[in-house]
Order: structure tokens, then C-alpha cells, then sequence
């Protein structure tokens, strides 16, 4: 089985650019080209679903109600799919955070903690629709943790 090649994306008009190392290349396939297009595709397509989150998010905010949790972490689950599906491709994105803060305009720690949250959470139906996300914001390992222990679920959810 061979590893996952790194890729980078460039945004490039409306859309996203694929890129591997050039010695990387042979790996890729017969049509290397085909696959970093569709990669490209793939991922305009999951940073457009990242900013509509963002955007239902500040809505909330400007109609100053609570973000819920559940709103964040269909943004933590964008993008565990997108590294789901680049993966399937045998590709893996190169600096996730750096994307996704360039291409999302959100700030790299707050990503980490929607990342962390979404790793520990595993399915949305196990966040209460009431939960808001500043009860996980300052320790979203931590309070992630707390919650499944208090359903009785030991570890991370499956």
C-alpha cells in the first residue's frame, strides 16, 4: 500500500488549484493530472460548505444568540471529511491549519478547538441542541470528555 502523498491547494479564480511535489508525481497514477484536478475540485467544494457554517455562525452572532455547539461542530465534521476523502485519494492536505485560517479568515487556535472538539465528538447527536460552544471553547478536550462521561460513554464515541 503506498503512504499519502502531501498536497497543497492555491486558490485560483473562483476555485482551488491542486499541487504535489514534482517527485511525487509518478505516484499518483496514470493520469496524475485528473486526480489533483478532482482534488481541487474537492476542496473549493468543502471550503464553500467551512463559510457557510462560518457565515450561519455570525448570523447567530449579530442576532446575539449563542453559537451552538452543535453549529461548530459541523464545521470540525467539513473538515474530518475533506481529510476523509482526500485520503481516499491517497491524499493528504499539506498544513491543514494554514489552508484553512488563509482560506476560512478565521484564526488558527480558534481552528484547533474546533478540531479537538469535533475529534472528541464524534457524532452530532451527542451534543444536547440546547449546548452552546463557549461551554467547550476554553477546554473543548476537557468538556468533550465530561459530557460523553456524563452520557456514560467511556473514551472517544464511535
Amino acid at each position: 500500500m503506498r503512504g499519502l502523498t502531501f498536497v497543497a491547494f492555491t486558490p485560483r479564480g473562483d476555485g482551488f488549484t491542486a499541487a504535489v511535489p514534482l517527485e511525487q508525481l509518478d505516484g499518483l497514477g496514470a493520469h496524475p493530472e485528473l486526480l489533483l484536478e478532482k482534488a481541487g475540485a474537492l476542496y473549493g467544494k468543502s471550503v464553500a460548505e467551512m463559510r457557510s457554517c462560518l457565515s450561519e455562525m455570525a448570523a447567530m452572532k449579530a442576532r446575539r444568540q449563542p453559537i451552538t455547539a452543535q453549529k461548530v461542530w459541523e464545521l470540525g465534521n467539513a473538515v474530518f471529511r475533506l481529510s476523509h476523502r482526500l485520503a481516499q485519494s491517497s491524499l493528504e492536505l499539506d498544513d491543514l491549519y494554514g489552508h484553512l485560517t488563509r482560506d476560512l479568515g478565521v484564526k488558527r487556535m480558534w481552528l484547533k478547538k474546533v478540531i479537538i472538539f469535533r475529534r472528541y465528538i464524534t457524532r452530532k447527536e451527542l451534543l444536547p441542541a440546547a449546548s452552546q460552544w463557549q461551554q467547550f471553547y476554553a477546554a473543548p478536550r476537557k468538556t468533550a470528555r465530561n459530557l460523553l462521561a456524563s452520557q456514560g460513554i467511556d473514551g472517544i464515541a464511535l
